[in-house]
């Protein structure tokens, strides 16, 4: 009979179920360390790349180990059910000949397959919720992650607006005196004027006119150089106020 290599499956199959459930004492420990990961992002703390690089490397190995450790799980039950066939098998054909002895170590051997069977169950269960929690801090994770890149760009983009309006502000400032250039312009227009007002004055009574009309040319002409500045510059004061 093939008791003594039964026993020595079962054993193996025992030790297969024993390392798959240290696998799952990992995947417990990683689960752990991402919830406390969502709670330190809860809390506003500062999270580094580095931190965000690691979890997401740690999510994918176990999501990979609980993949391999279900095709573990998969091989042991058709293991475990050829084994529990065989068994029947052995009993079925040899039940007379059999011993007390015999019969007491098949009846062993069932019992350690029984228990063998609800372990697999047990774990394909756990494993089962270990892989949706997986998925799930997956999900969460990557959430978080488009949070803080965005929270990022964000902040990014107000400091280059506080950085333009700061600069405006300097250009306004550093314009200060706007005000004043053309209240001495329109001072300079206003000198300008009583002055033609006089020379016309003077061209009834002032025998050289050629002189005058020349005098009368050139301060019209110095006239319409102060409006042309003066418009320039009341263009570049608007531009200033519109654009703060």
């Amino acid at each position: 009979m093939n008791l003594d290599t039964d026993i020595l499956i079962t054993l193996a199959i025992n030790a297969g179920l024993l390392i798959l459930l240290l696998w799952f004492i990992i995947l417990w420990l990683i689960l752990r360390e991402f919830r406390r990961f969502g709670v330190e992002v809860s809390g506003n703390k500062a999270i580094d790349p580095a931190t965000y690089a690691l979890c997401q490397q740690s999510v994918e190995s176990a999501l990979n180990y609980s993949a391999d450790n279900s095709k573990t799980l998969n091989d042991l039950v058709d293991i475990q059910q050829a084994l529990e066939d065989q068994v029947a098998q052995i009993r079925a054909e040899n039940d007379r000949m059999l011993s007390e002895q015999d019969n007491g170590t098949i009846d062993s051997l069932n019992t350690k397959l029984n228990k063998s069977h609800q372990l697999i169950n047990t774990l394909r269960i756990n494993l089962d919720k270990s892989v949706r929690g997986l998925r799930k801090a997956k999900s969460k994770l990557a959430q978080q992650n488009t949070t803080v890149e965005g929270l990022r760009m964000e902040k990014l983009q107000l400091e280059k607006e506080f950085a333009q309006l700061e600069n405006e502000y300097i250009q306004i400032s550093e314009a200060g005196n706007v005000a004043d250039v053309l209240k001495e312009h329109q001072q300079e227009k206003e000198r300008l004027l009583n002055t033609i007002e006089n020379y016309k004055k003077k061209l009834s009574s002032i025998a050289d006119i050629e002189q005058l009309k020349s005098e009368l040319l050139s301060a019209n002409q110095q006239l319409q150089h102060m409006s042309k500045e003066k418009e320039f510059i009341e263009k570049k004061y608007l531009e200033l106020v519109k654009g703060s």
